[in-house]
């Protein structure tokens, strides 16, 4: 499914019959459902869906039900979308105006990678409304956003996918992966890791000799600051916002021209928490700052040898 680009707010209506959804939630079966997105100009769209539940753990833990989406392509194709029928919905599992706030400062990382980097996800927000059969509402309405399809990412990108489930370093081009390692640091996320393919997605794309990372799922960093997040268990530290690069050694010359464009996109970073719909002053005020301190680390020369420069090839931990 195709994505808006623009940063407007679009309500997608997800109708089905979700009382059954929740008595019968283990037996994750697809059922009918009806989906309905509107955007911010009213124009709208209809689709017959299937829906079923999905995840082991938050079965258990959330407040509202987790569950996968799959439009009919033959409609699909009637609007002049891609068949790429999997809607990847990202919404956090419990109902509260502070966790839609995690949820939007997740979003805001997403598009801070977007100015980094050409290779990213696309990503839109969306208000989520949850809609019984009869028109009964079923849950609060909540802030998500879609999540570009992998499949939809790499047909974008003219490359092909790479499915090998184990990633050595050796197969991983240089240049990108500096560029994901000073992101994740800069938003001080630390959880990712190229072995297992851990919230990295990699791809063979054109005039590029080795594999090129794309960075996603972001909601453990410290820009997001969400309660049950944590670096790993070997990284002592106190706090996740506490920032632990994870990066290879590189020559201090390729460090510096990789972090041109983030010194290029610094006003555009800093500007873009309070261009975020729905981030309140707080979560705006907070990621601002968070990220303001990135910069004073990479213009500050001991700041940047110490934090970066020289803590290199730390990960993982060696226990």
């Amino acid at each position: 499914m195709q994505h808006i680009r623009q940063d407007s707010i679009s309500d997608l209506y997800v109708t089905a019959n979700w009382n059954y959804l929740e008595n019968h939630k283990s037996d994750k079966k697809y059922e009918s459902a009806d989906v309905l997105l509107v955007s911010d100009s009213r124009d709208s769209m209809k689709f017959h869906a299937r829906i079923r539940t999905r995840g082991n753990m938050r079965l258990d833990i959330c407040t509202r039900l987790p569950y996968k989406l799959k439009l009919d392509k033959g409609e699909l194709k009637t609007y002049g979308l891609s068949a790429m029928n999997e809607v990847d919905i990202v919404e956090h599992c419990h109902a509260s105006p502070q966790y839609d706030q995690y949820l939007l400062r997740e979003y805001l990382a997403y598009k801070i990678w977007q100015l980094i980097s050409p290779n990213a996800y696309e990503v839109e927000l969306i208000r989520l409304h949850f809609t019984q059969s009869d028109g009964s509402e079923a849950y609060e309405p909540t802030y998500a956003f879609l999540l570009e399809n992998t499949e939809e990412l790499v047909a974008r990108l003219g490359g092909r996918p790479n499915k090998t489930s184990v990633i050595s370093n050796h197969a991983v081009d240089r240049e990108p992966m500096l560029q994901v390692a000073l992101f994740e640091f800069m938003i001080g996320n630390t959880d990712w890791y190229i072995f297992n393919r851990h919230n990295l997605e990699f791809v063979v794309l054109p005039d590029h000799p080795l594999l090129v990372p794309i960075p996603y799922d972001f909601d453990y960093s410290g820009l997001v600051d969400a309660p049950y997040a944590a670096h790993h268990t070997s990284i002592n530290l106190s706090s996740v916002r506490i920032r632990y690069y994870q990066g290879w050694c590189f020559p201090e010359e390729e460090v510096k021209r990789a972090l041109k464009v983030f010194r290029e996109q610094k006003q555009a970073i800093l500007k873009l928490p309070y261009e975020i719909p729905g981030l309140d002053q707080k979560s705006a005020n907070y990621t601002h700052d968070y990220l303001v301190d990135f910069f004073d680390i990479i213009d500050n020369p001991r700041k940047l040898e110490n934090q970066i420069l020289k803590h290199c090839d730390m990960w993982p931990v060696k226990k």
